[in-house]
């Protein structure tokens, strides 16, 4: 796995770990595209780790895609760090240490792979509290299931012997880039020495957008960076992590911010006029000459929608419009009767306002 201390874990160990040495999920490795929203399957995850040998979960990957996505550091309203401290503290029968490091990604500023280390517990067994039932869950490869008794018995005697000659005492320090450690005792949070250099994004509720706004911007970038991904141009993760940290940077340069949550309000509208532009006239054209099936695709949906949102058109007003503007000698029941050369047309006539 890592070699080094998690403090010490860079964007390069992880793209090492993911495609040089394409590590897949095991026994002490867990990938994870999203944060988690669920609090039960948390638990167990966690539970599942420190019950067996500890391991790492790393956040903001898609093993699938072999891709780093990056995850946003909070769950709702709630810092990631203090989610996961509460959660811990109701949910699970013993304290269980773990360390955090938030590593930012190349996509955009304050998006992250969030490396959790979870060690192997020295008080076995743990109980996850789920439905007023006490579960004892352990990891057995990369799968988690409910531990068996004879597992549970054996660490039970295993924790009895380890305590017949020790004391347990917990020193913890934490130092490091956007490093967090943690350490959880009984509900209470351990002192943690904390020396911590991560810049955060913080708006201005005042001056800035809101996080509804931020996410529209987040889709349209999104947006831009499949339809380019539809190309088929993309012939490594790399390069659709470049097509982000690019589209960031044109979007950051073009409205001088260091970070789209920065964004004033009163940009905000100039901001999503912009960014519908770029899809319709830079980025969704590239797909006609590379994939012309999915670009198809993309204009009827292009079409439909914005016939209706813009034009106040159902279908069939959408259709009688085709006609009146092609002037077709028949009716048109779908937009898949058109050619390419007249879908085209009818696209530029609706997005040329």
């Amino acid at each position: 796995m890592f070699k080094k201390p998690v403090s010490d874990i860079s964007y390069k160990d992880v793209n090492e770990l993911l495609y040089l040495r394409q590590e897949r999920e095991g026994q002490r490795l867990d990938y994870k595209r999203d944060f988690y929203s669920d609090t039960k399957e948390f638990v167990k995850d966690i539970v599942a780790f420190s019950n067996a040998e500890g391991g790492y979960i790393i956040f903001g990957i898609d093993e699938k895609e072999s891709l780093v996505c990056g995850i946003m550091d909070n769950v709702g309203n709630t810092k990631i760090d203090d989610w996961i401290a509460n959660v811990i503290n109701t949910n699970v029968s013993e304290p269980i240490k773990y360390e955090a490091k938030y590593i930012p990604t190349c996509n955009e500023d304050i998006n992250f792979v969030l490396i959790l280390y979870i060690y192997e517990s020295t008080n076995k067994p743990l109980y996850a509290f789920e439905n007023q039932k006490s579960i004892c869950y352990i990891r057995r490869g990369s799968s988690v299931f409910a531990a068996k008794p004879i597992e549970i018995k054996q660490m039970y005697e295993t924790n009895a012997k380890s305590k017949k000659n020790s004391s347990i005492s917990i020193a913890q320090e934490s130092k490091g880039n956007n490093n967090v450690q943690i350490g959880i005792n009984q509900g209470t949070i351990i002192k943690t020495e904390k020396i911590t250099k991560r810049n955060e994004v913080v708006p201005n509720p005042e001056t800035d957008i809101t996080q509804e706004q931020a996410k529209q911007i987040l889709e349209a970038v999104n947006k831009i960076v499949e339809l380019n991904e539809k190309t088929g141009k993309f012939k490594t993760p790399k390069d659709k992590g470049l097509c982000f940290s690019q589209t960031w940077t044109v979007f950051k340069n073009k409205f001088n911010v260091t970070s789209y949550h920065l964004l004033p309000k009163e940009k905000f509208e100039e901001a999503i006029d912009w960014l519908k532009k770029q899809i319709a006239y830079e980025h969704r054209p590239k797909l006609r000459k590379n994939n012309n099936q999915e670009w198809k695709k993309e204009m009827f949906k292009a079409i439909y929608a914005k016939a209706q949102n813009d034009y106040g058109m159902d279908k069939e007003g959408l259709y009688q419009f085709v006609q009146s503007k092609l002037n077709l000698k028949s009716p048109i029941s779908s937009l898949k009767d058109l050619s390419d050369v007249r879908l085209n047309k009818v696209y530029k006539l609706l997005f040329s306002n």
